[in-house]
């Protein structure tokens, strides 16, 4: 799920995105204004679908829009780290925070809620940037190479930027779900316990030849709230 729906947020962005622009600074900022009011509502969209909740799918919605005008500020800043890496974070912290399972008390879980939604948000954008920059590399030939630099980059940015954010959308939607609750981490540990078995007919207190120790290994499991 979280696959497509990176990969077709992705496509919609392009195809709205100027084809002429001056440089390839300016492409990344209308692909990523475009990209924040499209790929959120469907992150927020998505959770409340997942809790059978309209409720919640609606909140989250407005959650993602919100971010996305968040997101339209960073942009104007032209700061690079804070487009990259404080979009994300927004998005995650955000939609966990305010769209909790309805498994979890809202207040009271608020603040790890919070801590692992920008968790999940800085995952999503650095696999993004990691793959984008593998990608980018991997989809251009030298049959693609013009005198144009910038036609250049928007050529592999159509080609790379559905991979990318396909690949780390589906990070995202796993890490998101564990942030809100939906899911939860089991850690197994293995115990050492001690049982004696008594011969049938054998006194209680009887000698070595009656009692044989086993050791068995009891697992117990501790789940992460």
């Amino acid at each position: 799920m979280g696959l497509g729906a990176g990969a077709v947020s992705y496509l919609i962005a392009e195809t709205l995105t100027p084809k002429q622009v001056a440089s390839s600074g300016d492409h990344d900022i209308l692909l990523a204004n475009r990209l924040g009011f499209i790929y959120t509502p469907v992150v927020g969209l998505w959770l409340g679908w997942l809790q059978r909740s309209w409720r919640r799918a609606l909140v989250g919605a407005v959650v993602g829009i919100i971010v996305g005008f968040f997101y339209l500020w960073l942009c104007a800043s032209l700061n690079f780290l804070a487009i990259m890496v404080g979009f994300p974070c927004l998005l995650g912290g955000g939609l966990a925070a305010v769209v909790g399972s309805n498994r979890s008390h809202w207040l009271t879980g608020l603040g790890a809620r919070l801590g692992k939604g920008l968790l999940a948000g800085l995952v999503l954008g650095f696999v993004y940037m990691v793959t984008l920059n593998v990608a980018g590399g991997m989809v251009m030939t030298a049959h693609d190479q013009s005198d144009d630099s910038t036609q250049n980059y928007v050529t592999m940015m159509w080609r790379a930027g559905p991979v990318a954010l396909g690949i780390s959308s589906a990070l995202f939607f796993i890490l998101i779900r564990w942030a809100v609750g939906l899911t939860r981490v089991r850690i197994l540990v293995f115990e050492d316990v001690e049982h004696q078995n008594v011969e049938p007919g054998a006194a209680p207190n009887g000698g070595p030849a009656a009692i044989e120790t086993i050791k068995v290994k009891r697992g117990r499991q501790y789940g992460d709230q």
